[in-house]
Formats: C-alpha cells, structure tokens, sequence
C-alpha cells in the first residue's frame, strides 16, 4: 500500500510539473521503473579511498572537481544526459561524530549555495547507521533537487551525493545506488 501510494504521488507531482495528463505521466513512470529494475550495473573501486560504488552500466567516471570540494574523490554520470549525477566525498569527522552529525554540518554549506527544503533522516547505508540529507535549489522554474548519504566508519566519513534535475525520475535509481555502496574493510 506504501509504495503504490508513493508511486501515485510521483505520478501526479509529475503531471503537475510537466502539465501532461496523469495517464502520460503514469505510463512514462512506469517505463522509467521498468527500466531500472533490468538496469545493468558496473562496479568502481576506489581502494584508496576505501568504497566501492555501483552505478549504472552506460555511466561514466569523471575526475573529481576539488573547487568544488577538496573532499571530492570521484564523479559519475551518464555522457549523453547531465539531469542526474553522482559524487563520492570522503573525509575525517570530529571525533565521535555521527552520520547526522556530518549533514547537519553540510546543511549551511549548501544553505549558502541557495539549496533550501532541508530534511534529515535516519537511513542505512554499507550495513550502518546513517544519514541522509535531502535539499532543493529553485532558479528560474529549474530545480536542482540533491540527496546525500552519510556514513562514518572507523573515522572517516563517506558521502555519497546525488544530483538531480528530474528528482521524481531518480527516487529509485538513487535509492538503488545508495543500497549498493560499499565501504571496503582495510
């Protein structure tokens, strides 16, 4: 019952958005679900930075922009389509710090790279307690809809960002990524 009743509200937030018929926005839905259900998967180690991530098998890697963040140790997406994308972060948190400790530190980061609509949750990642911090930016009728994963391990911190200008399409691909990471024993 859950799920359909999300589903339904993917349907009709995607009918609002692109003014289509929820029939239209239903039947585009369900191809994009279909697809990623028989989604082929590569997976990328970064030994030397601890994790294995797994994305889809058409993406690509590209080196990590450190203007961005110094922390930024790789990202991915798909060469002919820039609405969606991945970025792995690592780093050192306070001792004793936890994966909520870590969003909410990010918060006023992206707070003052104008995203707003922050939410914090409790979620699981790599078989541990995490966070996840999800977060929007509006420009000019666009939306840059983010969801980042938090995970600290023998005291480094993981960060597995997603990107998104079509959130509603890449709630499962996101979630499927995220249910894939790895962080590698040393």
């Amino acid at each position: 019952m859950t799920a359909n009743k999300h589903f339904k509200r993917r349907v009709r937030e995607r009918a609002r958005r692109t003014g289509e018929s929820y029939t239209a926005a239903l039947r585009h839905l369900r191809r994009v679900d279909a697809e990623e259900r028989h989604m082929e998967w590569q997976r990328i180690e970064k030994p030397e930075f601890g994790y294995a991530v797994h994305v889809p098998e058409d993406w690509d890697e590209r080196p990590p922009n450190l203007k961005n963040s110094p922390m930024e140790t790789a990202r991915f997406g798909q060469p002919t389509d820039r609405r969606r994308s991945v970025i792995v972060f690592r780093g050192f948190p306070r001792p004793g710090s936890t994966a909520v400790d870590a969003a909410e530190l990010v918060q006023p980061i992206l707070e003052s790279a104008g995203f707003r609509d922050f939410q914090i949750t409790d979620v699981e990642i790599a078989g541990r307690a995490a966070a996840r911090l999800d977060c929007a930016r509006h420009d000019a009728g666009r939306v840059w809809a983010v969801r980042e994963y938090f995970v600290v391990h023998d005291d480094v911190r993981f960060c597995l960002g997603c990107g998104s200008s079509v959130p509603e399409e890449d709630d499962l691909l996101f979630t499927a990524i995220a249910e894939r990471f790895e962080i590698l024993e040393a």
